[in-house]
């Protein structure tokens, strides 16, 4: 019996480290604040990214003869495949971009936003495009509050929103069975993501 019970517990202890060791952890490992207020008419950003799917290079560039709704052009390819072509508004303060890497399998993960609207995309190797996983315009939050994709200090990977003291978080989890990110709501009465951000 003594020996079925050390098996039994030497089992836990295994399943434990091994839950513990698998745990998703998210480090920021780029970020450009505001780049889009600096770009003269047609300059672009340009940045390469080595992924476990092949070469990424994403390019926004600012339009000079288009109109607000549609002055930077984003687009996206993997290799020399075109995986992402959109127009986006011209916004007060302009876009930050984020890269974020899942250390757990390497996946990574590019946050677009600005003071109205956040997306976090990222390579669909199944479909061969760049998706949109979250957007922070289906989610509740206060009218008028800032959205914010980050990874915090411990790892998580975040949407905040946030308006003078008023906060709202949600904590993001990759599942890899509906290659999808699952959330769950963390509330309000947070800091702001600037103290424990990346």
């Amino acid at each position: 019996m003594k020996k079925l019970i050390t098996i039994f517990v030497g089992l836990l202890i295994l399943a434990s480290a091994t839950v513990c060791f698998a745990a998703e952890y998210y480090e920021m490992t780029y970020e450009a604040k505001n780049f889009t207020e600096d770009l003269k008419n047609d300059q672009a950003l340009s940045e390469t990214f080595t992924t476990p799917y092949g070469v990424l290079k994403v390019q926004v560039r600012k339009l000079w003869q288009s109109t607000d709704d549609k002055r930077l052009h984003f687009i996206a390819w993997m290799d020399d495949s075109r995986i992402a072509d959109e127009h986006l508004p011209k916004v007060e303060y302009g876009y930050t971009f984020r890269v974020f890497k899942n250390t757990s399998n390497g996946d990574m993960f590019y946050a677009l936003q600005s003071i109205d609207r956040a997306c976090l995309y990222g390579y669909s190797p199944v479909k061969k495009q760049l998706m949109v996983y979250i957007d922070s315009l289906n989610y509740a939050h206060e009218n008028g509050a800032y959205p914010y994709i980050v990874a915090l200090k411990n790892g998580d990977l975040v949407l905040a929103f946030e308006k003078g003291k008023s906060t709202k978080r949600y904590r993001f989890n990759w599942d890899s069975k509906a290659n999808w990110f699952g959330y769950s709501e963390l509330g309000t009465g947070w800091p702001s993501v600037s103290k424990d951000k990346q």
